[in-house]
């Protein structure tokens, strides 16, 4: 279905309950707005989340690191951080 909104003098429209219900949004969750070939497309920030973990999840299964190892290597990353900011502690 096709809604038609006004832009009132504040840049702003109200979005009719019914996308709201569609997008599983409420007042105070945030949308992302893109503009592609003149149009806009509206995204709940939440699915852009998922839409993001969906995507490093792939590029990890390409570089067949294991959570395991990512992990570990992050950990021996903050404590090289943390040693050369504050010094080894023992």
């Amino acid at each position: 279905m096709t809604y038609i909104v006004n832009i009132r003098p504040r840049r702003q429209i109200t979005i009719p309950q019914e996308v709201l219900n569609q997008l599983l949004v409420s007042q105070g969750d945030k949308l992302s707005l893109e503009v592609v070939n003149k149009k806009i497309i509206v995204k709940p920030v939440k699915e852009q989340a998922i839409d993001s973990l969906k995507a490093i999840q792939k590029a990890f299964q390409k570089t067949k690191i294991s959570e395991a190892e990512l992990q570990e290597s992050g950990e021996k990353i903050r404590k090289n951080l943390a040693d050369k900011l504050y010094g080894a502690k023992d």
